[in-house]
């Protein structure tokens, strides 16, 4: 959104207010003049004096929550947003009631927060910019385990934010092996909480593989997964920034579905999903399966997975 919106307005001056542990993912962006880092520990109001310094014409919030709202109250500049269907998410995660007419993944919702000043969607995908820096670390790192960036990596991220949106470890560590006996290089790859997770599935595999986990930033981890063939990930943000790499992604979707709008763009990506009479139980996800079967994970093989792999991987050869 903020790249089209730099398109329309290419002489404006678009700042982006963000909270400090996702800053990175906008630092090297080229279509943003100026970062407003939220610091949780100095209160809201010192973002909100900083809005209110720099005197804006508009605010887009594409965030629509209560820091959000009194953030636009407390700036003399009018506003959109965009909308987040509560009402329909609720009915069908509670109850099982779908009234998604029309699925629009959120990435679409955005731009109904711009539409007045008739900005679209280009068709461009996400995007996210790293540094020179960034690259040498993560290249310098893949070097010295004995690969190369032109190598056929395979970036695996078993993790996310909840548990009943992992897949389960030992069929991540099967799905592995036969990428590995087929002549590709497995590297695992997550945040620090993620490392546990990484090392247990190698430990079950039988092949060799490489974990990252832990060692890079979200930007170096945008590097990395640039250059792999393909990532394997479950609904998890390693799977967007994957995309914003232009990587090919299967994408493992347990609890969750299409209607909350965070599946994939359908370009380079394949979705591994299996119908359970209960899926959505969620929005953002669970540590625990309230049905206590878990099927919506347990259902989906090894082959549905390897299946899908395999139809990316010959489109990219």
């Amino acid at each position: 959104m903020v790249r089209a919106l730099r398109a329309a307005f290419p002489n404006a001056q678009i700042d982006f207010a963000i909270k400090s542990q996702f800053a990175d993912l906008m630092r090297h962006n080229p279509h943003i003049n100026n970062l407003l880092v939220f610091e949780k520990e100095l209160g809201i109001e010192t973002l909100q004096d900083k809005i209110k310094h720099e005197n804006y014409d508009h605010i887009v919030d594409i965030h629509k929550n209560l820091r959000s709202s009194i953030i636009k109250l407390s700036s003399k500049a009018s506003s959109s947003t965009y909308p987040k269907y509560i009402f329909r998410r609720t009915l069908l995660v509670k109850f099982g009631i779908n009234y998604y007419k029309h699925i629009e993944p959120v990435y679409i919702r955005y731009f109904k927060a711009v539409k007045q000043f008739g900005v679209a969607y280009d068709n461009g995908g996400t995007e996210v910019f790293y540094s020179s820096a960034d690259a040498v670390k993560v290249n310098t790192a893949i070097t010295n385990v004995g690969l190369s960036s032109s190598d056929k990596i395979i970036v695996i991220c078993p993790a996310a934010s909840y548990t009943n949106k992992q897949w389960l470890p030992d069929r991540f560590a099967e799905l592995a092996d036969r990428f590995v006996k087929q002549g590709y290089n497995v590297v695992f790859h997550g945040g620090e909480k993620d490392i546990n997770l990484c090392n247990c599935i190698m430990h079950v595999m039988k092949r060799e593989s490489v974990s990252f986990a832990g060692k890079f930033s979200l930007l170096e981890s945008a590097v990395l997964l640039k250059t792999a063939k393909l990532a394997i990930t479950n609904d998890s943000g390693m799977m967007h920034l994957a995309q914003s790499q232009k990587t090919s992604v299967v994408a493992i979707f347990g609890p969750t579905t299409k209607e909350l709008g965070y599946f994939p763009f359908p370009e380079r990506s394949q979705v591994v999903e299996k119908k359970v009479s209960c899926r959505p139980c969620t929005h953002n996800g669970l540590n625990y399966c309230p049905k206590k079967h878990f099927r919506c994970m347990t259902d989906i093989e090894v082959d549905d997975v390897e299946k899908a792999a395999k139809i990316l991987l010959m489109n990219l050869s």
